[in-house]
């Protein structure tokens, strides 16, 4: 027994003085085999998930100390209600009329259909009218008292308190102008009131309501876009001055009816092809419920400074089609219900979005969309929004900085088809997809488009610099047919996460294969030589 105990406890080690030569032995191979087995699961784990595809060719080259210039951004200090107050133009008396419509090219947009037909069976004539400042520079107890003078039953405008409805369209023609300071303002659903300016429009300290009068209540949307709300419009030749105001429930999906609108005037171009595009001020104002918050077609010069945007339809703020010279900046917009907070598309350049807060809206925070170029989005915050913080598609010449992107459900910054695109100083933290997601695909099978009015190249790359990184989704980075280039350069990566999709195949026959010169892909540029995990 006493052997078998010396077997199983203390077993025979060949010797006195020899146990403490085994253990060392022992300790010498465990450390090896403990050193063997790093090694190999170290390089297992870079080979399984090393940052960069052995087929995909990168360079390492030093940090450049010199610091990026922070792009212009206009000076918004002006732009204040006691801005829009002081040009407002002194009362002057011109004619006020109610006057046929077909007479104005500028009604003409809001002719067709049936509602010439709604109009007849409302106004009971055969020639629908419509209130019109021919001439002059009203405000609006002015306005009131020439329309009550041929009115006095208030058919075409209620006045209860100080609370007026309007019920006709009311179009201010070209040379007059018109300050409305009515307190609250409603716009009749069933008398198809809306307001149209070819002239100057002041809306200061109103609030301006599309009004069911059937059911003494807003013209809340209910989901048919189709369905008639009333609206504010402006044609070339006009201006549009906005502050201190509130805006409700106006605007559904028929041309330029869309809630809050300034464009050209097809018809009139064709009388008077010099008229210039429509511009004007949205300052220190609210919107809610509106189909559209603000749209714009070929308008120029529009400064949307300090406003809140909330619970909208559609989109908060959508400058369109060749807009030009737009300031967007300190505005809030969330709660959009279908789409983005902030987005300018097609051919809307050389604008600035910045130091706005967009956030919880259904669609992207911002969006710079179908051939917008040279634009600038700056110091903006724009967080848990349902798809990205910031999306770029078929955009060129893009300037980010000093962004704060975070908890958006899909990627920080999506780009697509777009190309010197150049990402300052972002902090792009914890979005649910990739940091940075840069691709290149092919769109001609989605029907929404038409590729004569929208076209584009399959080209992309992104310059990212000084930025702040990390992310809770799949990858940092994310690259996707073949692009151009993606550099990076003095980025403090917050990793908690892979730097590309470990999944992530380099396709051959895409980003690969398409390439003329794989080396320009990946530029990286550190200010310390580049450790293992680089190697």
């Amino acid at each position: 027994m006493q052997g078998q105990r010396q077997f199983i406890d203390i077993p025979d080690t060949g010797g006195e003085g020899s146990g403490w030569k085994s253990r060392l032995g022992n300790g010498l191979a465990f450390c090896v085999a403990v050193g063997l087995v790093t090694y190999w699961g170290y390089h297992y784990y870079i080979d399984k998930y090393r940052p960069f595809d052995d087929r995909l060719v990168y360079k390492v080259v030093d940090h450049d100390d010199s610091e990026p210039k922070k792009p212009y951004l206009p000076d918004i200090s002006g732009f204040t209600v006691g801005m829009i107050a002081a040009k407002v133009p002194s009362y002057q008396k011109g004619q006020v009329a109610f006057a046929r419509m077909e007479d104005y090219p500028e009604f003409s947009k809001f002719m067709e259909g049936d509602v010439p037909k709604r109009l007849r069976l409302l106004q009971r004539r055969v020639y629908p009218r419509g209130l019109v400042v021919k001439s002059g520079h009203y405000d609006w107890a002015h306005f009131y008292n020439e329309v009550h003078a041929f009115d006095p039953d208030g058919k075409l405008i209620r006045k209860e308190g100080d609370v007026y409805t309007l019920r006709a369209p009311l179009l201010v023609a070209p040379g007059a102008s018109l300050s409305i300071d009515a307190g609250k303002l409603r716009l009749s659903k069933q008398a198809n009131a809306y307001l149209l300016n070819a002239g100057d429009m002041f809306i200061m300290r109103t609030a301006v309501i599309g009004w069911d009068e059937e059911k003494n209540a807003p013209t809340k949307y209910t989901g048919d876009k189709h369905d008639y709300r009333p609206f504010v419009t402006t044609w070339g030749g006009g201006g549009l001055y906005i502050a201190g105001s509130h805006f409700e429930s106006l605007g559904y999906l028929k041309g330029k009816s869309y809630g809050i609108s300034y464009s050209t005037c097809v018809k009139c171009l064709k009388d008077h092809p010099d008229i210039p595009p429509p511009t004007g001020v949205v300052v220190g104002s609210s919107f809610t419920d509106m189909y559209y918050g603000f749209y714009s077609y070929e308008a120029e010069d529009v400064a949307i400074v300090g406003n809140t945007y909330y619970d909208n339809v559609i989109y908060a703020i959508d400058p369109h089609d060749r807009s030009r010279r737009l300031i967007i900046a300190g505005n809030e917009t969330y709660g959009t219900h279908k789409k983005h907070g902030i987005i300018v598309s097609r051919e809307v350049n050389d604008s600035w979005i910045f130091n706005n807060y967009t956030h919880h809206n259904h669609g992207s925070g911002i969006m710079i969309d179908r051939t917008s170029v040279n634009n600038v989005i700056a110091d903006n915050v724009s967080e848990h929004n349902e798809q990205d913080g910031i999306t770029l598609f078929e955009s060129e010449h893009t300037t980010t900085w000093g962004n704060k992107i975070s908890h958006n459900k899909r990627s920080g910054i999506r780009i697509r088809n777009s190309w010197n695109v150049h990402l300052y100083h972002d902090e792009i933290l914890n979005n649910d997809g990739v940091a940075v997601e840069v691709y290149v695909a092919d769109i001609t099978g989605q029907e929404t488009r038409d590729f004569e009015l929208d076209p584009y190249t399959q080209r992309a790359d992104a310059y990212i610099e000084g930025a702040k990184i990390s992310s809770s989704g799949s990858a940092l980075f994310k690259m996707q047919g073949p692009v151009d280039k993606m550099s990076f350069s003095n980025i403090d990566l917050r990793m908690g996460t892979h730097l590309f999709p470990v999944s992530y195949v380099y396709d051959e026959t895409g980003m690969l294969g398409a390439m003329s010169d794989p080396v320009k892909v990946l530029d990286v540029r550190m200010k310390t030589a580049p450790g293992a995990f680089w190697d």
